[in-house]
């Protein structure tokens, strides 16, 4: 007798071929599954949260995070898939940022950029040399509420210095991602290692806040180890914040502070962030002697690379196309870098401008306190070719304090000059550039003339490494034939050469000689009257990242410091306002040095 025919074991052998099938087509769509990251960046913010100038009292049409922000949320909703790293140099260089540390109890409140950067949900935060400007203990305490890990992967705390400020800040930030496989239950887990390193060179520029309970290890080799780390405990992508940028204009890659072009050559890394140079990349030339680097596709050593300007002026944005397979797990089978511009028609998050509108408000009440008055007006404006008011101002507030500073101290008696450059010039009469008339002064006007977190430090130097200085002051100009057009004389403006970095020296008379040859511009230098010998002795005033190396001025590395003053500039400033009678400020411009060129003064 034949068996029963059974429709029951036909059905159930039927599912049981449907569940291979099934699965074996979930498999081959593993085995050949792509996906793209979207690794987004921000840098050099600098506490620009809003579209504001506190000084000018304007909207600012390109620039604050509550703009960039709507394009991360434009980036987001383009590929869901994706990571936002800040890359430092957040809490510092705004007015909002100086009234943070100023009057905000950060010891107690979340401070309002970190509010801003959770209810944005980055997901890392790397620190730049400008996070260190007020001391370990604000820092710790500042990002204290992060709901992100934040990264510091060259800095070694001491061991007392780690346990007092009982704050972790990582080497390696672990992102975990489920990618969910399209039209099935399936997810595949992306493991995302990001590493962070920041410039060496803070211990020079902040040593006074670090000497003693830190240090900063040099970007590659810590770099090195971390990527080593990183594939061996089995990171499917690894993203390098580096705050750093690259050498501009020059076929030469060697730098221990702009270092991204050795760090792009590190076996291992998928995507690098830089910053630190406020460079928009891809996009800028100023890298392209250097060799394999694509300005255009933002490609560095064949490493997708993006740097997103300053203020929040661009996002940057690196895709990355992922294949997986069962085999060998994720890969990286290609890569794009772009960034996006905020434009003056970018809108305002105006969820992330509510949750800033009380420090708004407390750094407009800020700004507007009064300190005393100046019967002349302090103007930046044509700094670039003619002694400033405005600088003059900051050198006799300097002089100032370095006077008391060295009569407190056991130092010899010497002739005491003053060094300070002006930060927001012009270099041609139709720009614009802070200038603050006579009359009542305030905490904003302040904030304006000295707008970074500076200390003042005080050098000995002689005659000689003196003229060194000015003669790297001289670069501001470019070799201009003798008797040209006077026409021809605003071409002899260096705009390559920051504003910051024009230093002049009151206390000394001397000329600039734009027809001369580089090393061979400063003539006729003069103090009290005098030509000024080579191994005369002076002490010079100046701030704590010129004295340490910044700028790489000849003589100044911080072995030439005698004494480190504790107040941050602007405080100076403030204080030295306070001591003069009625706090009135009367000094009158004094024209102690001259350019010359194109066939008379500039």
């Amino acid at each position: 007798m034949p068996p029963r025919f059974s429709y029951r074991l036909l059905a159930s052998t039927f599912v049981l071929f449907l569940s291979i099938t099934n699965v074996a087509h979930s498999m081959s769509k593993v085995e050949n599954y792509r996906t793209t990251l979207r690794v987004m960046s921000t840098s050099d913010v600098h506490g620009q949260m809003l579209n504001y100038d506190y000084f000018s009292g304007e909207e600012v049409a390109q620039q604050g995070l509550v703009k960039t922000a709507t394009l991360i949320a434009q980036a987001r909703a383009e590929q869901p898939l994706a990571i936002l790293v800040e890359n430092g140099d957040l809490i510092q260089g705004s007015a909002l940022a100086d009234y943070a540390v100023a009057e905000f109890p950060v010891a107690t409140k979340t401070h309002p950029i970190i509010q801003a950067l959770n209810h944005l949900n980055y997901d890392v935060a790397n620190l730049g040399n400008h996070e260190f400007n007020f001391g370990l203990d604000y820092l710790a305490a500042t990002y204290r509420d992060a709901a992100f890990p934040v990264l510091a992967s060259n800095l070694e705390l001491s061991a007392a210095t780690a346990a007092a400020l009982k704050s972790e800040w990582l080497d390696i930030a672990w992102i975990e991602r489920q990618v969910k496989l399209p039209q099935t239950t399936q997810s595949i887990p992306l493991k995302i290692a990001v590493i962070g390193v920041a410039p060496p060179q803070i211990m020079q520029w902040d040593q006074h806040h670090l000497k003693g309970k830190a240090d900063v290890l040099p970007m590659v080799s810590s770099t090195q180890k971390r990527v080593q780390r990183a594939r061996e405990q089995g990171a499917d992508v690894v993203i390098l914040a580096a705050h750093t940028g690259m050498p501009k204009q020059t076929s030469d890659p060697e730098d221990s502070e702009q270092t991204g072009w050795l760090l792009a050559g590190i076996a291992g890394i998928d995507a690098m962030l830089l910053g630190h140079q406020h460079e928009v990349f891809p996009g800028s030339n100023v890298y392209d002697q250097l060799p394999d680097v694509d300005s255009t596709a933002g490609v560095v050593r064949g490493v997708a690379t993006v740097q997103p300007g300053i203020y929040g002026s661009h996002l940057g944005i690196i895709d990355l196309e992922l294949a997986y397979s069962a085999t060998s797990g994720w890969q990286v089978v290609g890569t794009s870098s772009s960034t996006r511009a905020v434009t003056a028609a970018t809108p305002v998050d105006t969820q992330l401008a509510k949750h800033l509108q009380s420090a708004h408000a407390a750094t407009l009440r800020f700004m507007q306190q009064p300190i005393g008055t100046t019967e002349q007006p302090l103007s930046y404006k044509t700094a670039r070719w003619q002694p400033s008011s405005a600088v003059q101002f900051v050198q006799r507030a300097q002089l100032w304090q370095a006077r008391q500073l060295i009569a407190a101290s056991q130092l010899e008696q010497l002739p005491i000059l003053s060094a300070a450059a002006p930060f927001d010039a012009a270099f041609s009469a139709d720009e614009t550039a802070t200038e603050i008339a006579a009359g009542p002064l305030t905490r904003g006007a302040i904030g304006d003339l000295y707008r970074y977190p500076n200390t003042l430090d005080i050098v000995q130097l002689n005659g000689a490494q003196i003229k060194d200085w000015l003669e790297m002051s001289a670069t501001a100009f470019s070799q201009v034939q003798e008797n040209a057009d006077p026409q021809d004389c605003w071409q002899a403006l260096n705009q390559e050469f920051p504003h910051y970095n024009f230093d002049m020296l009151l206390g000394l008379d001397y000329t600039i000689d734009s027809t001369a040859a580089v090393g061979h511009r400063i003539k006729d230098l003069r103090f009290a009257g005098k030509q000024v010998a080579a191994s005369q002795l002076f002490y010079v005033a100046t701030n704590n990242y010129r004295a340490n190396g910044g700028g790489d001025f000849p003589h100044l590395d911080g072995t030439n410091t005698v004494i480190r003053g504790a107040d941050m500039l602007a405080d100076v400033l403030l204080k030295y306002i306070g001591n003069l009678p009625q706090g009135q400020y009367t000094e009158e411009l004094e024209n102690h040095w001259q350019v010359i060129g194109c066939g008379g003064r500039i």
